[in-house]
């Protein structure tokens, strides 16, 4: 009996210690590049860039004006940058692409009123931001731009994002990645839970992915904010589907040798979804779709390892990487079986989460408030196991997107 016990003791020490393995590999990477924080010391310009912006869109009509407001405004900054006032040169003219996917609203209409150029899309049995970024892509390169610049359509973009892209993509970056952050409500105080979104989203989104960069791995692909040359589109078509679009296709790029830049510059505001029933829903497409993703990607990461790709490395390790919450339940149960190796592991990777944490805390901009949130998380961690077989459903492979209900803020 007692060798019975032992012998399942280690082999549920094992399943933990993989499971929780590639997150500690992740923050390892993440907090030692933010540490270093190297940044790269080239400016030279190698190539002309004539970039476009892409807004897929459905059924938008409550928040893509003020959207496209902050990319108007973002448009007439770069024009300023990019020429000086005796200049005789002309500045490319950057447009904005409503791809209007499926809609059944008043988007394309507003998007027109607003100066951009609509693509109307009607595919009722293709939902999905993949098939309304094709489109738009196809529409900036037969008005000639060499670089196409992704931003959702509830997106805030801040004045610089356009000129910050812009300049390095003419350094000669295959992509681009600027900071997404989650925006919180201004008309009322945030919730602690809000505020835990707030916090996560800026961990991975933003520490993380400056951390990578700043080792020298490629940042990330989030979605909005997202940036790619015509020329890597050759190389990479952008040909997902699936409900996690970005990350299928950042793990594509990374397969053949190529990295997304960091601009840690610039950034867009996502709203929150909001909470209970549209939170559950993105939170599970956003898991579901990572582990989905994480299957078919394994393969061709491990390919390209095996072809001396190293930075894969680091790609498998995100892909696979849990959740903080339910990384934090699994070392819970480390600590409580009878497995000495294993309480040295799991103390190691529970202070790598708490640095991780704590970084992410003293980035925002009341981080007295995020700490105190903090106090609310066993109650989101136990939120988060509610929502396990809603994740699990959604990292099929016939799982389909669905819109996410958002809070509108006041324009």
């Amino acid at each position: 009996m007692i060798l019975l016990s032992t012998i399942l003791a280690n082999g549920l020490a094992v399943a933990i210690t993989m499971l929780t393995a590639p997150l500690a590999a992740d923050l390892v990477v993440c907090i030692a590049g933010s540490l270093c924080r190297r940044q790269g010391t080239s400016t030279a310009k190698v190539r002309e860039v004539r970039l476009a912006v892409v807004v897929p869109a459905h059924n938008e009509e409550a928040v893509i004006a003020r959207a496209l407001a902050s990319l108007r405004a973002a448009v007439c900054a770069q024009r300023t940058v990019i020429v000086a006032p005796d200049s005789r040169l002309q500045p490319w003219q950057v447009p904005v692409f409503v791809v209007a996917h499926n809609c059944t609203d008043r988007t394309a209409a507003i998007a027109n009123q607003a100066g951009a150029r609509v693509v109307e899309l009607q595919q009722p049995g293709l939902r999905g931001k993949g098939a309304a970024l094709r489109a738009g892509f196809i529409a900036a390169q037969a008005a000639g731009a060499n670089a196409y610049l992704a931003v959702d359509a509830d997106s805030l973009a801040s004045q610089n994002l356009i000129a910050a892209t812009a300049a390095t993509l003419e350094r000669g970056a295959a992509a681009t990645q600027c900071r997404y952050e989650l925006e919180l409500p201004d008309s009322r105080p945030a919730s602690a839970r809000e505020r835990l979104r707030v916090l996560a989203f800026r961990a991975i989104n933003v520490l993380r992915a400056r951390g990578r960069a700043s080792l020298g791995f490629s940042a990330g692909a989030f979605g909005s904010g997202f940036a790619v040359a015509a020329e890597t589109l050759e190389t990479v078509p952008y040909s997902v589907d699936s409900i996690c679009e970005d990350l299928e296709y950042h793990t594509r790029l990374v397969s053949v040798g190529l990295r997304v830049a960091w601009v840690d510059e610039a950034q867009v505001l996502g709203p929150l979804a909001p909470a209970r029933t549209a939170q559950a829903a993105q939170e599970a497409r956003w898991e579901g779709g990572r582990l989905h993703v994480a299957v078919r990607a394994t393969g061709r990461l491990l390919k390209a390892i095996l072809h001396g790709n190293w930075r894969a490395f680091e790609m498998l390790a995100e892909v696979w990487s849990l959740p903080i919450s339910r990384a934090v339940l699994a070392l819970v149960l480390a600590a409580c079986l009878p497995v000495h190796w294993l309480h040295v592991f799991a103390f190691a990777t529970a202070g790598l989460i708490l640095i991780h944490v704590l970084q992410a805390v003293l980035l925002g901009s009341e981080p007295w408030r995020d700490f105190a949130a903090l106090a609310g998380a066993p109650l989101h961690f136990f939120w988060k196991m509610t929502i396990t077989p809603l994740v699990l459903r959604q990292s099929r492979a016939d799982a389909k997107w669905a819109r996410t209900g958002r809070e509108v803020q006041a324009p």
